[in-house]
């Protein structure tokens, strides 16, 4: 197993949290859970499940996986979400990882699921994300929503593997979803200067469904596709 260290940032995921933190013992002996104030006993199940406690409080997603990281023992990272889980696939990829170069950006594909059904087309079913770094020479941005890996001279490289999603557990939660995050990107464009141009608040949207509903066969996840 590799010097790496897993950090995980979660708030009220007492239904997730376990299953994350034993996927995770697949590739790491130190895992920190950055908790931002649970109340449902996440905290709790995560040090039976075996990882540290990172009690933080919420400044963005950038800034609650920075401090998990500079907690962490390893300079090198990989950063889960509570909804995620590594397979056996990617944890193998990983634990045959060389890791000499401390410039290097490691990704892999992201499977998502909605409920219990996976997402094979659209947009969702072409996830793939960058996740592991070394944190002497990358570092998360500030951004509030959609926050990215930022540093000198990076190269990147998609390893073999994935990781699970389980991201909406059913309609209500998907739209609960949905909101906040418009909310969030609104918040972050109004400080980055930017205004909502009617090409940004009609025909962006109504492209974005075309191209992934039709020309990248999402039609074909069923009523999940189409959502």
């Amino acid at each position: 197993m590799k010097e790496i260290s897993v950090i995980i940032i979660a708030k009220n995921e007492a239904e997730n949290i376990t299953d994350c933190i034993i996927s995770a013992k697949l590739i790491s002996k130190d895992i920190i859970v950055a908790d931002s104030g649970s109340n449902d006993g996440t905290t709790q199940y995560a040090l039976k499940a075996g990882a540290k406690i990172l009690t933080i409080n919420w400044k963005g997603y950038g800034h609650a996986r920075n401090s998990a990281a500079e907690f962490a023992t390893n300079n090198w990272i990989i950063a889960l979400d509570a909804d995620e889980r590594v397979t056996p696939e990617l944890a193998a990829s990983i634990n045959s990882l060389l890791l000499n170069d401390d410039k290097k950006l490691y990704g892999f594909k992201r499977e998502n699921f909605f409920g219990s059904k996976k997402i094979i087309f659209g947009e969702w079913g072409r996830d793939k994300l960058y996740r592991l770094y070394n944190k002497k020479q990358a570092g998360w941005n500030q951004a509030l929503v959609h926050e990215n890996i930022e540093g000198s001279e990076l190269t990147k490289k998609i390893i073999s593997g994935s990781i699970l999603h389980y991201t909406m557990k059913d309609k209500a939660e998907f739209y609960a979803k949905t909101i906040l995050y418009a909310q969030l990107s609104a918040a972050k464009y109004f400080d980055a200067g930017k205004k909502p141009t009617f090409l940004k608040r009609f025909i962006s949207p109504a492209f974005s469904f075309i191209q992934n509903y039709l020309f990248r066969l999402g039609f074909l996840d069923g009523k999940e596709g189409f959502m």
